[in-house]
């Protein structure tokens, strides 16, 4: 038999223990009914350790469902470094990673599902990829805060090595953030790090703000070495915005390890269109801002301005339709371009027509009304730029003017002597004709209505072929040219098979022997 004082004791000690349950579920309680007052939920008062190691995806996950579910308001980290899976954002619902926090994505692929979606994917498989942050038809959505969100795509692409289910597609790679189907989105002010994949897709958003974001997600920084020098290459493009109208992207500094801005389409019966890009600060192992590759609906009505582009491996500024769409009213002013190893300014029509998803429908290619103004670069590919459509399908309309560009240079006559194929299925890409153009400034093809108004174009080693070359081209208008020239050029600007061309005010900047030749 128990002394008395044992009894007490032990109906003491679990008196304590009632008591503090009950405490507990007050706090719980009491914080719940504060973030519902409030409109903040602290994702610390669902569970989160914050610890780096311990999994938070249900805690991260009940927050945003508690909070939707509300109405909506802010599900907030703060303190802490929080490992996670796949979260699904909704409506009415910010999510602030706060100065100093980190969302911190799993190095396991099986912690990202994939999800059936109604919108067509760069592949036919109607399945989405996978990502880290997910929302699909949602309105009212917000990321933000000066935290971090770590994609851990070097950790995970280091587990696939030898995983031969992991390893042929991006398709098990997840991106950071994936969007597809939303309304009136906020990106704003975050840093978004080491992507698996793709670092950032909205596809069929609308009414989009992407604000002073930082991308630093490139494997392989030293952009003066091999692609793949130190890392396997993971097709991370820094933002793509699919099918998207009203976008405003603005204030963003991108270093991504392909394409740093890319506009794409997926799907014929949508448009890219309402588009502005301005004050960015980009660098890339592929194109630094670019419409394209995939091009399947309508492309309009887009601006580009103020925006650096530097130590950038593919084209500074592309402008391509490959897959059937229509290309129309492009502006673009006030880019800088500094070292760029393929061609600073790539505009190309063609008819590679790929589907995409469930669609079979081709458009007719068109790509017209194009205004490219107040460019500077140096240290540009000997490649040249080049301007090139297709016999049927001819570019229209597009203007340059006030264009500075010096390029790396360096080829004799004798090796820019090969014809030019046409390559009309061919993917498109800077260097698609080969490594040298006709010209070492511009090389334009099949085109109608051009005009090249206060252009001077440069080389830092002598090179030997013209400065401009015209191709099957109508309404050629060149004004206030100025270009370098070697004395073994054999024309400043040669034209073939051109019609209706007006030179004035133009001029080799050294000797030259023949200043145009047909």
């Amino acid at each position: 038999m128990k002394p008395e004082h044992t009894k007490s004791k032990s109906k003491s000690t679990k008196m304590n223990r009632l008591l503090t349950i009950l405490f507990a579920w007050l706090l719980l309680i009491t914080s719940v009914f504060a973030q519902k007052n409030t409109g903040v939920w602290d994702v610390f008062a669902f569970g989160a350790k914050g610890d780096g190691k311990t999994m938070d995806t249900k805690a991260i996950q009940t927050a945003i469902d508690r909070c939707h579910g509300a109405g909506g308001g802010k599900v907030y980290l703060h303190n802490g470094t929080f490992l996670s899976g796949t979260i699904y954002l909704k409506s009415h619902v910010t999510l602030e990673v706060e100065a100093g926090a980190t969302l911190l994505g799993s190095d396991r692929a099986a912690d990202y599902p994939d999800q059936a979606s109604e919108y067509p994917t760069y592949d036919e498989d109607p399945l989405t990829s996978k990502a880290f942050i997910y929302a699909e038809n949602a309105r009212n959505v917000t990321i933000e805060g000066r935290g971090t969100i770590d994609g851990r795509g070097s950790e995970i692409d280091k587990r696939g090595l030898n995983d031969p289910y992991l390893r042929p597609s991006f398709k098990y790679r997840p991106r950071i953030i994936h969007l597809r189907g939303c309304e009136n989105v906020h990106i704003n002010h975050i840093t978004l790090q080491n992507s698996a994949s793709w670092v950032q897709t909205y596809q069929a958003c609308k009414n989009l703000v992407i604000d002073g974001i930082t991308v630093d997600s490139r494997e392989n920084k030293d952009i003066e070495k091999p692609r793949e020098t130190t890392a396997r290459h993971r097709n991370n493009d820094g933002l793509d915005l699919i099918d998207c109208e009203l976008v405003r992207v603005s204030n963003c500094y991108i270093n991504s390890g392909d394409d740093a801005i890319c506009i794409k389409s997926f799907s014929p019966d949508r448009a890219s269109r309402d588009i502005t890009i301005t004050n960015c600060v980009v660098s890339a192992n592929a194109s630094g801002i670019k419409i394209g590759t995939e091009t399947a609906g309508r492309f309009e009505d887009i601006t580009i301005q103020n925006c650096t582009v530097f130590d950038t491996r593919g084209e500074g500024i592309g402008i391509m339709t490959a897959d059937g769409a229509q290309i129309e009213r492009v502006n673009i002013s006030n880019i800088t371009l500094r070292n760029i190893k393929r061609v600073a300014l790539f505009i190309r029509l063609n008819t590679r027509n790929k589907l995409y998803g469930k669609n079979k429908v081709i458009n007719k290619p068109g790509l017209r009304d194009i205004v490219i103004e107040n460019i500077q670069g140096t240290r540009i590919s000997s490649t040249g730029c080049s301007i090139t459509g297709l016999a049927d399908y001819p570019l229209e309309n597009l203007l340059l003017r006030n264009i500075n560009l010096n390029f790396d240079g360096g080829i004799s006559e004798t090796e820019s002597t090969s014809p030019v194929p046409e390559k009309t299925d061919a993917y498109p890409v800077g260097t698609m004709f080969g490594p040298i153009l006709p010209a070492y400034g511009f090389y334009v093809r099949h085109v109608k209505n051009i005009t090249f108004d206060q252009v001077q174009l440069r080389f830092a080693r002598e090179d030997q072929r013209p400065a401009m070359v015209f191709d099957d081209a109508d309404q050629v208008v060149i004004d206030h040219f100025t270009a370098q020239s070697s004395t073994k050029t054999p024309a400043l600007i040669r034209m073939v098979n051109t019609r209706n061309q007006l030179i004035t005010n133009s001029r080799p900047s050294t000797d030259i022997p023949v200043f145009v030749k047909n």
